[in-house]
């Protein structure tokens, strides 16, 4: 009897214990799920800086603190997002990303498909002041990426320099198939186009890239189609599953403001066109 009272003893010791620890385990738990996190990251490429910049004072409301975080390439912001350094990034456009998931086994998405920039992209030169002077063999630079690279050939095919097969959705070089003045296409990073713009006849860039490197967007020889630039549109990005959701929509929110249209008007001279 005492031997059966004592395992009595016992047992509703060991269930005390337990609930005590599951009773600690739930208030630290709801006190996890209570604090929420305020201070956010976003990655941007060089050009996006000042973007994210200009909206931090927006943002940064309420308790919260926008780290605006500044890669020096196209690459390195996605790669943070993905490794969880950082909690969005804000520099590239959805047929991008949707390309560089595809290439590097990425799991990341835009918050918002439609966008909430488009710029355009132009032909640009120091050198000659029309297509027309464009000679045999003249050398001429378009980004190395493949998204921005097919961009850049269709535009040139637009603009009568080139002709390219028949539904080639992100062209390359070998889809050519018409090349009158045996153009010498150079592919590079497209943040080094406007720095050597003098090494080649024309170059291929964005309107913020140009605008940025000192090239007034509106000089361009050539366009592409507008409704081209619309499908160009800049998103903000997020790691899918992540829960940072409610980060992109806040800082997206930031960026849809009156006072944000007022900043890209005054800066980029018309060469960056509000979606909101």
């Amino acid at each position: 009897m005492k031997k059966y009272m004592s395992f009595k003893k016992i047992m509703a010791t060991v269930l005390i214990s337990s609930l005590l620890v599951v009773g600690l385990v739930g208030c630290s738990s709801s006190k996890t799920t209570t604090s929420e996190k305020k201070e956010i990251t976003v990655a941007v490429s060089p050009t996006f800086k000042d973007m994210a910049n200009a909206v931090k004072k927006e943002f940064d409301k309420d308790g919260y603190v926008l780290n605006v975080k500044v890669f020096d390439d196209n690459v390195l912001p996605n790669v943070a997002l993905q490794e969880g350094s950082v909690d969005i990034n804000f520099f590239q456009h959805g047929i991008y990303l949707e390309q560089f998931n595809k290439n590097k086994g990425t799991n990341l998405a835009a918050y918002d498909e439609k966008g909430v920039i488009k710029y355009f992209m132009g032909i640009y030169s120091n050198k000659i002041k029309s297509l027309n002077e464009l000679k045999e063999g003249d050398k001429v630079s378009i980004p190395n990426d493949p998204s921005n690279r097919g961009r850049a050939l269709k535009m040139l095919e637009n603009n009568g320099l080139i002709k390219l097969k028949q539904g080639a959705e992100i062209p390359t070089k070998l889809d050519i198939i018409e090349n009158p003045k045996k153009l010498d296409f150079i592919e590079m990073d497209v943040l080094k186009i406007v720095p050597s713009i003098n090494d080649v006849q024309v170059g291929c860039v964005n309107s913020i890239i140009a605008v940025q490197g000192g090239i007034d967007p509106k000089s361009a020889l050539g366009l592409e189609e507008d409704k081209e630039s619309q499908r160009y549109a800049i998103v903000v990005a997020v790691k899918k599953e992540q829960g940072n959701e409610k980060y992109a929509e806040r800082f997206t929110k930031a960026l849809k403001t009156d006072g944000f249209k007022s900043f890209l008007a005054e800066k980029y001279k018309g060469a960056i066109i509000p979606l909101f």
